[in-house]
């Protein structure tokens, strides 16, 4: 039987899709980095700014200027607040086989074609974006929290850019580009961030305040931010403020990505997590060599996952059928944890996908009946369009 081309939703088991591009052979040449899908993002918080009359007030996704209630007619570009942004973003990059998080603030811009008549106001929208090293994220949010007690983290920014009136489908290339600049020695740079973080505990809500400073690279400068002594002040005019656990699920969601490495691990591991880091990089080639090195150590392993991400690694370069193998050893490894459980089933579900494309329809539609049986909503809408159940 033909089957019309379609292109299905592979299920990720890391979220976010990945972007990824071509590596270079020649080992003197620089590699080229490759930035994650969104880890998780943040959209929905409140600017506070301590007004000139002694009240604070506060905007949607704004910090507002301190005459933000008195100002009369106010312009397009103050409207903007000090500060403001739609979404802030974490994903993920390598840079010579070191974890990186990139930190993209997205955020409403504009500018007048006559400046100094305020005149011709034309509306974008613009990005900023940081990328540090993934060991300083740890430190935004700690495992253990101490509430109603400020501090503050030096990310050590490796490179930024801003790219005005954006396109956020080419974001990355923008990214890429500056960081290879950057291990080229082409850019030099000068921009550092410190992460503000003042959790707040009363009554028994829990919310949290932030503010992303910017700073310099010179020591003295970022080194005053963090100061325990100067943390308070931070805080004393302007503040992001959003509830305590949307922003524990906007950092832990990037941190569960981060891969812990160690000598002290088995052979068999650090393969596993290098496929790991290759995969959410989307160096699915790489990815595949180091889980298969993994399984040369321990052929016996029992590790559901590892089949699941070295499946979905040759479904992503279209390796239909020895995807299927990989399923298949995923499926038959049943999962120990209730945690691991609805990762385990999505492996009917792609199993059906690499069928698909193969031209074995009978077993797709077995594939995401089998999978919506146990509990993946989602493969319904394939059944109801491709198949007679």
């Amino acid at each position: 039987m033909r089957i019309k081309s379609l292109i299905f939703s592979i299920i990720i088991i890391i979220s976010g899709t990945i972007a990824y591009s071509q590596q270079e052979d020649n080992e003197n040449e620089i590699s080229f980095s490759t930035i994650s899908g969104i880890q998780s993002k943040l959209s929905d918080v409140y600017g506070w700014c301590l007004q000139d009359n002694g009240r604070w007030t506060s905007v949607k996704n704004v910090i507002p200027f301190s005459n933000f209630k008195t100002k009369k007619r106010p312009s397009q570009k103050f409207k903007l607040g000090q500060e403001n942004f739609t979404e802030i973003q974490l994903r993920k990059v390598l840079i010579d086989d070191i974890q990186y998080n990139v930190l993209i603030i997205e955020y409403k811009d504009g500018e007048y074609e006559f400046p100094l008549l305020a005149e011709g106001w034309s509306s974008f929208y613009s990005a900023t974006f940081y990328v540090f090293n993934a060991k300083n994220l740890l430190k935004v949010l700690p495992e253990e929290v101490e509430f109603n007690k400020p501090f503050a983290v030096n990310l050590d920014v490796y490179c930024y850019g801003t790219v005005k009136n954006y396109d956020p489908a080419i974001i990355g290339d923008n990214i890429v580009n500056k960081i290879t600049k950057t291990q080229s020695l082409i850019n030099y740079n000068h921009a550092n961030l410190v992460w503000a973080v003042y959790p707040i505990s009363d009554n028994g809500k829990k919310t949290c305040r932030f503010k992303l400073v910017k700073s310099y690279t010179t020591k003295h400068l970022y080194t005053f931010y963090t100061d325990p002594r100067h943390l308070e002040a931070l805080f004393k005019h302007t503040f992001y403020e959003t509830n305590y656990h949307q922003f524990k699920n906007f950092i832990r969601g990037a941190q569960q990505n981060i891969i812990p490495m160690s000598e002290d691990f088995s052979e068999f591991q650090n393969h596993y997590n290098w496929g790991m880091l290759n995969y959410q990089s989307g160096l699915f080639d790489v990815a595949i060599e180091e889980f298969n090195k993994a399984v040369e150590f321990e052929p016996n392993a029992e590790v559901s996952m590892l089949y699941s991400y070295r499946g979905i690694s040759k479904l992503k370069l279209n390796k239909f059928n020895e995807a299927i193998e990989d399923f298949d050893k995923a499926v038959e490894i049943k999962p120990r944890e209730v945690s691991e459980y609805s990762n385990w089933i999505k492996n009917y579900y792609n199993r059906g996908v690499a069928r698909f494309y193969i031209n074995d329809l009978e077993g797709a539609c077995q594939d995401w009946n089998k999978s919506y049986e146990l509990g993946f909503g989602i493969a319904l809408e394939y059944l109801n369009k491709y198949c007679s159940y």
